[in-house]
Formats: C-alpha cells, sequence, structure tokens
C-alpha cells in the first residue's frame, strides 16, 4: 500500500504540529511508499527518512504544478491520498480519500477577520464533496466546519510525538505546585499573549517564572513589550528544538494554554499531562473535550486567570499521565488510523 501526504511545511525547516501529525499516522501501516507534498520556495524533490517528499512553488501558477506532480506520480502508482491541506485538496484532479481537518478553513479566517470570506466559504463547501472521508481532531472542529449532516467522516483526536521519550508511568508529586509556569504557543493574536504580560506583570511579586516557547509573527513585538514593562518574570524562547521542548516540559510546574479561536484541538494539553503536569487553559474551542476537569478552566480576563493561577494548589492532584495513556496515547490513536487506512 501506498500513500500521498498533503501538507504544509518543509521536514527539513519546520516539523511541528500538523508534521509532526503526518509523520505519525504514516506510522500506521507499514506503508510500500509514503509521499509528502509541500508548499515551498521552488518545485523540488528530497528524501526525509521514510518520505519522499516534493515541494510546490507558491507561485500564481502553482495549482498546475501540483497537478504535473501528482500525475507525475500517479501514472505508475495506486496510493491512498490523504490531505491535510484543504487548497492542495481543492485545486487538485484527484479526488482526495482523507481529509485531516484541524480548523475549518472558513471559521479560521473568520475569526481572523479576513477578506473575500465567500471563497474560503465556498472552497470549504465544495470541498467536503471531493473527500471520500473526512477526519476531524475533536467534535469543535467539526461543529465550527461546513460539513454539515453527512455521515462521511470520522473523529480522532491527536496524540503526541513525544511520548516515546517519556518514561511509561510519572508518578505525581504529593505537594503543592511551584510557581514555573510553561506556555508552548505561536506568537499570534489568538493566544492572548496581551493578557499573559498582564497576569505575568501582576504576580512578578509572587514568584510566578512565565516560560514561553514558540515562535510567530509577534514574537518581536511581544519582546519589546516585555522590555518596556520591564518583566523579568517572563522569558520568550522563540523556536526551540524537540530536545530543548522536552527538558521545558519536564522541568516545569504548570502548563498554561490561552486562547481565544482557532483551537480545534489544543495539544500542550494532552502534552502537559504526557508529563504528569498539571493544565490550566481557557475555556474556548475545544480545550473543554480535552481537558481533564472544567476546574482546570478558566476565563479570559487577567482576575480569573491569575485566580487560577494561585489556586491551583487547592485542586486535587491527579494521576494528569494516567489520563493521557487512557485517552490519547499512541497505541490508541495508531489503531484508529490503521484501521482507517486498512478499510
Amino acid at each position: 500500500m501506498k500513500i500521498l501526504y498533503l501538507g504544509n511545511n518543509s521536514f527539513k525547516y519546520f516539523k511541528r504540529g500538523v508534521e509532526n501529525v503526518i509523520d505519525f499516522q504514516s506510522q500506521a501501516i507499514d506503508f510500500e511508499k509514503i509521499y509528502y507534498l509541500h508548499w515551498g520556495e521552488r518545485t523540488t524533490a528530497y528524501k526525509n527518512n521514510r518520505f519522499t517528499c516534493l515541494s510546490i512553488e507558491h507561485c500564481w501558477y502553482w495549482p498546475l504544478i501540483l497537478n504535473l506532480v501528482l500525475f507525475r506520480i500517479g501514472r505508475k502508482n495506486k496510493f491512498i491520498i490523504h490531505s491535510h491541506n484543504p487548497l492542495f485538496s481543492f485545486f487538485s484532479l484527484f479526488n482526495t480519500n482523507i481529509i485531516t481537518v484541524h480548523d475549518g478553513l472558513y471559521y479560521l479566517n473568520k475569526s481572523k477577520k479576513r477578506k473575500f470570506l465567500f471563497l474560503f466559504y465556498s472552497i470549504e463547501y465544495l470541498l467536503y464533496f471531493r473527500c471520500k472521508l473526512v477526519h476531524f481532531i475533536s467534535n469543535y472542529t467539526k461543529e465550527q466546519s461546513l460539513f454539515g449532516n453527512r455521515r462521511n467522516f470520522v473523529i480522532i483526536p491527536n496524540t503526541s510525538h513525544f511520548e516515546p521519550f517519556v518514561p511509561v508511568s510519572i508518578l505525581p508529586e504529593p505537594k503543592l505546585y511551584k510557581n514555573s509556569v510553561l506556555i508552548v504557543r505561536s506568537i499570534e493574536e489568538r493566544a492572548r499573549f496581551d493578557l499573559l504580560l498582564q497576569v505575568a506583570e501582576s504576580l512578578q511579586a509572587q514568584g510566578f517564572r512565565f516560560i514561553v516557547a514558540g515562535k510567530g509573527p509577534l514574537l518581536e513585538h511581544f519582546q519589546k513589550e516585555i522590555q518596556k514593562l520591564n518583566l523579568v518574570n517572563i522569558e520568550m524562547h522563540g523556536y526551540v528544538s524537540d530536545e530543548e521542548l522536552l527538558k521545558l516540559y519536564a522541568n516545569c510546574d504548570i502548563v498554561l494554554m490561552i486562547a481565544e479561536y482557532g483551537e480545534g484541538f489544543g495539544l500542550p494539553v494532552i502534552e502537559g499531562y504526557l508529563f504528569n503536569k498539571p493544565v490550566l487553559a481557557s475555556n474556548k474551542c475545544a480545550i473543554p473535550e480535552v481537558i481533564i476537569s472544567n476546574a482546570f478552566l478558566f476565563e479570559n480576563t487577567i482576575d480569573n486567570i491569575i485566580g487560577s493561577l494561585t489556586n491551583i494548589g487547592i485542586i486535587d492532584s491527579k494521576n494528569y499521565r494516567q489520563y493521557y495513556n487512557s485517552k490519547f496515547a499512541n497505541t490508541i490513536v495508531l489503531s484508529q488510523f490503521k484501521k482507517l487506512y486498512t478499510e
């Protein structure tokens, strides 16, 4: 069996989020051949571990390049097309077998207040008719999509590619949590770093330390804001390697996730649980589906976030890793994808 994944970023230069999801999904079956198509500065091919990767130049005539590449691969191959890129699927002359929806195209662009929303609406609405099966990562993602009441869908949650590097069982610590708070987020509007900076300023005297791992369009802006406010208890590391991120998760006391929109799942939540850490998160998007208890949710106000952080020791400690193992473990998700591909 051969498979062709349609994605967004090169494995060589940016492997986070969706790219790690694709890498994991490809392990469900011992595929004879695995192709990966993504955006690139130029059209080229290269090998990356098990993948034969092809980048599609992001120019005005990219749909032509995409279909020429697909026809060249398809002449001698019969394969499953599993897409994570709605634009590739929409403009492809090949029908998509499976499309994974992380956040609906129209919902996401509407939340960002983009122009020409009717185009995004039309593309997403028509796209579902060209896909044999639609995979949503949460009920929330499905509800916010334009999929409607059709039946050709499945809901399979995300898992963490860090699992093989973390001990099988981490016992909960029988103590009040300390004040080292980790935030793993892309630095953009929907992550509400404006709130985080105000929370950090308010809790500076109480010994709270905030460590931010992630890059994004607003990274430089918030780094300057931190300097203006003279905040010494918040560090913005930018992009960090997987090795460094593993250390940050292992050494923090709390994982914090502030979200406003565009969170079809909430990967940092389950990664915190993988390391048996308590996670505090916004009562938004798909996060209530993933969180272990509503007691760990907060509204997006400064007072609510501060209250959650300062009162977390009052909440009964739980075996967060056990919760992860029961719902989001690699073996659970892999078995679901194996069944999906086989059928």
